[in-house]
Order: structure tokens, then sequence, then C-alpha cells
């Protein structure tokens, strides 16, 4: 699954639009930020992680690296 639709699914959970977390991520990071910028950096996958660390962080998750089990 891409980023864009898990974030789209994450979205529609906490009741929250993509210009609204365009806004948000905005006054977070103190540049603008418009829902066509955002949204462009997550159809073509150019998102920085520290974008989605404060995307998480505003949406209330958190991004979590869990090792796989290896398949014997």
């Amino acid at each position: 699954m891409s980023i864009i639709n898990e974030l789209k699914k994450i979205l529609l959970d906490v009741n929250v639009n993509l210009t609204e977390l365009a806004q948000a991520l905005g006054k977070r990071l103190n540049k603008p930020y418009s829902m066509q910028n955002l949204s462009n950096k997550l159809r073509n996958e150019t998102i920085t992680h520290r974008e989605m660390l404060i995307i998480a962080d505003i949406l209330g998750y958190d991004i979590k690296f869990v090792r796989r089990e290896e398949k014997r």
C-alpha cells in the first residue's frame, strides 16, 4: 500500500482532511504548506521522514520500526 493511501485511511479515522493537515504542518514547520504541495509530496513519495514524524504527531500516531520475524 502506498503512503498516500495509508495516510488517507488514517485521516478518515481521525476526521481530518488534507487541507487541515497541510495547515497544521505549515504551523509546525513555520512555513507555508498548501494542500496541493502536501498532496504532491505524498503522491510522488518525496515527503521527508521529518515531515512524516510531524504528521504522525499531529494525528496522534507514532511511527515505529518493528523488526520482522525471520522466516525459517
